[in-house]
């Protein structure tokens, strides 16, 4: 099974904080759960936040779980490329690729986004707050009736 992910790439704390923390344990916890449900593929869309903490978790499950492929989605070829952790992330992925091959940004989100929930079946979404390219995807899931992990994040 494909297990793909969305979430916000801000939220109103900082990395060091506890709610950084908890997500990361959440997000943790929802990729075990979705191996135990048989994921051992998963996509990433290579956004800062909550793609590259997931990308980041993935990484270090590999060593225990070595069965594990992590793809990375990019919505066009230069997307975050100046972005070091997205870099680092894109090194260590089994496979990075460019999905969208729109002109316009937003239309290259969009690509990319439909990209992930087309091949997946199953979504872990970090939900804090719902709008945005977050609230699409998980839209987009919904009406394709794919499974939903859902992880509510502190916004305090």
């Amino acid at each position: 099974m494909i297990c793909c992910f969305t979430g916000p790439r801000a939220f109103p704390w900082k990395e060091e904080s506890s709610q950084h923390r908890d997500v990361l344990r959440q997000l943790d916890a929802a990729i075990l759960q979705a191996i135990e449900l048989g994921a051992t593929h998963f996509l990433c869309g290579n956004a800062i936040g909550v793609d590259t903490w997931a990308a980041e978790l993935l990484i270090r499950q590999k060593k225990q779980h070595p069965e594990l492929f992590l793809e990375i989605a990019l919505p066009f070829a230069s997307h975050n490329e100046r972005e070091l952790a997205c870099c680092a992330v894109c090194q260590l992925a089994d496979w990075v690729h460019v999905v969208g091959n729109a002109k316009c940004r937003r239309a290259a989100f969009y690509q990319r986004d439909r990209y992930l929930v087309d091949h997946s079946g199953l979504l872990i979404a970090v939900e804090s707050p719902v709008f945005g390219g977050t609230a699409r995807t998980v839209q987009m899931a919904r009406a394709k009736d794919i499974p939903i992990l859902r992880i509510h994040s502190s916004s305090s």
